[in-house]
């Protein structure tokens, strides 16, 4: 289990209980000035992982205030991405435009590169490289 945090970024972060976080299952939020970092930590996302992922994510999406403009997907921790992962990202994508966000792709590996970039999926978003490149797409 991973815990759900926030900073003043959060919609609910004049509430004191709300730093004390929530339980995710496959997912850790960070709320940074301008973007939400969804950092997955399950090593594979494939059918069963893919709709708690997604979930999970959009119950985020869902409280995140008008000032975050990035959704950042951080798949580091994954090495393995099934056909419903990769429709996974497609619609969180969809999710985040509906909100007038734009969304990035943080820590793919080699192998992930290759299958985001021959299904094309690497044209929906920024991907970011490196820490720095996350720091100052984020704004911390």
């Amino acid at each position: 289990m991973t815990i759900h945090t926030t900073n003043n970024q959060g919609p609910d972060a004049s509430n004191p209980a709300y730093g004390l976080g929530t339980r995710a299952q496959y997912v850790s939020i960070s709320w940074k000035p301008s973007g939400m970092i969804a950092r997955v930590v399950a090593p594979s996302i494939g059918q069963r992982e893919a709709p708690i992922v997604e979930t999970e994510i959009l119950e985020a999406l869902n409280e995140a205030s008008k000032s975050i403009k990035w959704l950042v997907i951080d798949l580091s921790a994954v090495s393995v991405l099934s056909s419903m992962g990769l429709g996974m990202c497609v619609e969180l994508r969809r999710h985040a435009k509906e909100r007038k966000m734009r969304t990035a792709l943080f820590g793919l590996n080699g192998h992930l590169r290759d299958l985001f970039r021959m299904m094309k999926v690497d044209r929906l978003y920024k991907n970011l490289h490196s820490k720095d490149d996350l720091v100052k797409l984020t704004g911390s």
